[in-house]
């Protein structure tokens, strides 16, 4: 049976358009549904939090020289993946919602067309889960999506949730001098991390002057011109402005999963992820899937070494594989934190004693100092033979700092070689050999065998006698 692409991808994000560009430019036959604006949405998610990270730290922006900028951001994000010049390229992009057609044969279906291919990839656009609280669903209640809609910063605000973007909101509106409560039913702020991160990161938000609410139940929420939220230990909240920020789930629902025999995971009901083996495999061997589809606590900030495996193995033989440990994550918080590989604890479970953290804070370099903010540390997780395990990164410059961490796991550089590296002063990257001089030091500290051996070589050299 003859079909007509290689590749048909069904997007709604940017890993959507990067995997069509990347098949086009290896000369494969690829068709990209996208429905209409699910990008566009998706970028502007990414701006926004960006623009606000940056906001707070500047007194002299307005909100409406916010809303312009991020507008102009907007026209510019992303010009290698616009729709004609992908188009120019040879993908066949079809503006359509598409769902799964199992009959007579797999294919994708949209409303005017009929796509069969050899592989098929899925990545699909998020949408926050509305959790089921009374009175919520008729309240004008903001999103990410909506917040910058206001004609005005809000004077208070209650962000409900607890995830990454909840967390980035909360901090950014109370910095712009809203008065902000984050109220969630969890007792940690990130629940993938470990606590002492946790904590620290809470202790960011309360210095900005956010209210932290954790582990709170809510009985109703009700409006009339302003928000009331009843909590279960009889509080009672009030703000002009409810944001709600719970964590997203995958737009899967209109894609006709279940009649190939793919099934979401699902969590009270609301499908939290699209399971998928190391190869990025579904449970049908012809589809593939990356992106913010896979789920997670950091499902936002997928990285495009997803899209590159998925995609090859949609195209060619199902070889490569991604390990999940190394998928990278980001919180727009000030400073922003960033984290790849494993925490300190999970370490210790897989590792035991062979694990050891080494943390260097950022005012100890002096790039730092230049600017506004030397808050935050560089945390390492490594083995007793230098490999690196994972890293925790709060401070300036956290995101760019991943990249070399990164490098580091996915190439298995120890902690000697990356030492020889040569850093340029001042800069951020000064910080990576104070990393490297601080495991060292561990290493080398009294009562350790290396300490012992070096000092008795160094007293039988001083006590020999000189011939000379």
């Amino acid at each position: 049976m003859t079909v007509d692409y290689d590749a048909v991808i069904l997007g709604g994000t940017v890993q959507g358009r990067e995997a069509a560009a990347l098949a086009a430019r290896e000369g494969a036959r690829v068709a990209l549904v996208e429905p209409p604006g699910e990008v566009e949405r998706q970028v502007r998610r990414q701006i926004v939090l960006t623009s606000l990270a940056q906001a707070r730290t500047s007194q002299s922006q307005t909100w409406e020289s916010l809303k312009s900028q991020i507008g102009a951001l907007e026209a510019i994000a992303y010009p290698h993946l616009s729709l004609d010049g992908l188009a120019t390229s040879g993908v066949d992009v079809v503006l359509e919602p598409g769902q799964f057609s199992p009959r007579p044969n797999l294919a994708v279906t949209t409303l005017t067309r009929r796509l069969r291919s050899r592989g098929y990839l899925l990545t699909p656009n998020t949408a926050i889960a509305v959790p089921d609280i009374p009175g919520l669903a008729e309240t004008p209640y903001l999103t990410l999506d909506t917040l910058l809609d206001l004609a005005a910063p809000p004077e208070s605000a209650i962000v409900l949730g607890r995830s990454a973007a909840a967390v980035a909101l909360a901090q950014a509106l109370a910095q712009l001098g809203c008065h902000t409560t984050l109220v969630t039913r969890g007792d940690q702020l990130l629940p993938t991390e470990d606590p002492d991160i946790s904590v620290f990161v809470e202790a960011l938000l309360e210095a900005a002057g956010v209210t932290l609410k954790l582990n709170t139940r809510l009985d109703a929420i009700h409006y009339k011109d302003s928000f009331e939220v009843p909590l279960a230990d009889g509080d009672l909240l009030k703000a002009q402005t409810l944001v709600l920020a719970t964590a997203s789930h995958p737009a899967l629902g209109p894609l006709n999963l279940s009649s190939i025999g793919i099934h979401p995971q699902l969590v009270h009901g609301v499908a939290t992820a699209l399971p998928v083996n190391d190869r990025l495999a579904t449970a049908h061997p012809r589809v593939f899937a990356c992106g913010p589809a896979l789920g997670g606590y950091w499902a936002e900030s997928t990285d495009r070494q997803e899209v590159a495996i998925a995609l090859h193995n949609a195209l060619y033989l199902p070889w490569r594989k991604l390990s999940f440990l190394h998928r990278p994550a980001l919180l727009h918080t000030a400073p922003e934190y960033a984290r790849i590989g494993l925490t300190a604890d999970q370490a210790r479970c897989w590792y035991g004693s062979e694990a050891t953290v080494v943390q260097v804070a950022f005012g100890q370099i002096l790039k730092t100092h230049y600017g506004s903010d030397i808050t935050g540390f560089c945390r390492w997780i490594v083995r007793a033979d230098g490999q690196l395990l994972g890293a925790q990164i709060c401070g300036p410059g956290a995101s760019e700092l991943t990249h070399t961490v990164a490098l580091a796991i996915a190439q298995n550089i120890s902690l000697p070689q990356l030492d020889r590296v040569p850093t340029l002063s001042p800069s951020q990257a000064e910080i990576i050999p104070l990393m490297v001089s601080e495991w060292q030091r561990q290493r080398w500290q009294h009562g350790t065998w290396r300490r012992d051996w070096a000092e008795n070589w160094f007293n039988w050299r001083r006590s020999r006698r000189r011939r000379w």
